[in-house]
């Protein structure tokens, strides 16, 4: 068996119900699982009671809230999803709750054998009067298992693409001073792809706590196997994500890495954030200072709000957090300000 057939085979089995214990079954959910690997990256997710307070342990350090997905709220599937949390080598799992939960799943992975060693997609270079395209990591080079984006041979989720016309903003909700940024997000990618059903990662790009910009959802255009690191069509029309509900088509999803609740984004998050906006905003006429209605391409219904908006502005959500939230006006000016010095 190859280690790729091996990896699929422990995740198949990790993904088996979990029953409750027997000790206040009725009650509360109490749940010890030993792992067959050492996992980096947890998440837990079950039917039903979607307030439930659910913890989860690692060996034997303290329970931590399991948070909430806010993606996978998206689904409307009954199904409640957790976070993604920060597990770095750990072979014991416990999940507690304070509701009896109906077929609690567990999501854990291993780092993948392949490690980012910085290689990116370099910039374009500057054309007079438009804003550059920065430095993107490609998808291979961050480690995405391609496989996974295939279901019995077809793909899941076929590009679809649109003229765009907003620029959202949301946060991953995970660990703070992530040490291996690239295996977050190949985690969020799995997570999205396989556990949740979305068939590929649900945002356009993400955002490192260094500034590295990773190409998220895969934008190959028709009958051509080869993605494009932009994100576009070869009309300039962009990948439809999966990142605000009943605005994604017409939109690019860009996730900052982390949680911005309490703490605003790093200085060097905050730029390439800018540069990439900046780079969207201009390609697609897109004035960062404005507020416009939003027509769906695909159902014509309409919203206003801001053009480089928080998932906030169009979801039940704290997504993007309110630290960073509460910038997004000084976000916004620096990206008119790059748009104004491109010419």
């Amino acid at each position: 068996m190859t280690r790729r057939l091996c990896f699929v085979a422990i995740m198949m089995a990790l993904l088996a119900t979990l029953a409750p214990s027997a000790a206040g079954a009725q009650t509360a959910t109490s749940v010890l699982r030993k792992l067959p690997f050492a996992a980096d990256h947890v998440a837990v997710y079950w039917n039903g009671h979607p307030d439930a307070r659910v913890r989860v342990g690692f060996g034997d350090g303290p329970l931590v809230d399991a948070g909430r997905d806010e993606l996978g709220a998206q689904r409307h599937n009954g199904v409640t999803y957790g976070a993604i949390l920060l597990a770095p080598h750990t072979k014991l799992v416990r999940i507690v709750s304070d509701q009896p939960l109906t077929a609690l799943k567990l999501f854990a992975v291993p780092d993948h054998p392949l490690r980012w060693i910085g290689s990116k997609i370099l910039p374009k270079k500057p054309t007079p009067g438009k804003a550059a395209r920065p430095a993107i990591i490609a998808r291979a080079d961050w480690g995405a298992d391609e496989s996974l984006r295939f279901t019995n041979g077809r793909e899941t989720w076929s590009p679809t693409f649109h003229p765009v016309q907003k620029l959202i903003v949301h946060h991953t909700d995970t660990a703070n001073n992530d040490p291996d940024p690239a295996s977050t997000v190949r985690a969020i990618y799995r997570y999205h792809a396989i556990s949740q059903g979305w068939g590929d990662i649900g945002y356009n790009f993400l955002i490192d706590e260094a500034g590295h910009i990773y190409k998220g959802r895969n934008s190959h255009s028709s009958g051509s196997d080869a993605d494009t690191i932009t994100g576009q069509d070869a009309a300039g029309n962009g990948v439809t994500g999966a990142h605000a509900h009943a605005y994604n088509a017409g939109s690019v999803g860009v996730a900052l890495i982390g949680t911005l609740t309490y703490q605003d984004a790093t200085p060097a998050a905050k730029r390439a954030l800018e540069d990439l906006l900046a780079w969207e905003a201009q390609a697609h006429g897109i004035d960062p200072h404005g507020t416009s209605t939003y027509t769906s391409p695909t159902d014509g219904h309409q919203k206003t709000f801001p053009n480089i908006a928080g998932h906030r502005d169009v979801g039940d959500t704290q997504c993007p957090g309110g630290a960073f939230y509460a910038t997004l006006p000084a976000v916004r000016d620096a990206v008119a300000a790059r748009e104004s010095a491109a010419g």
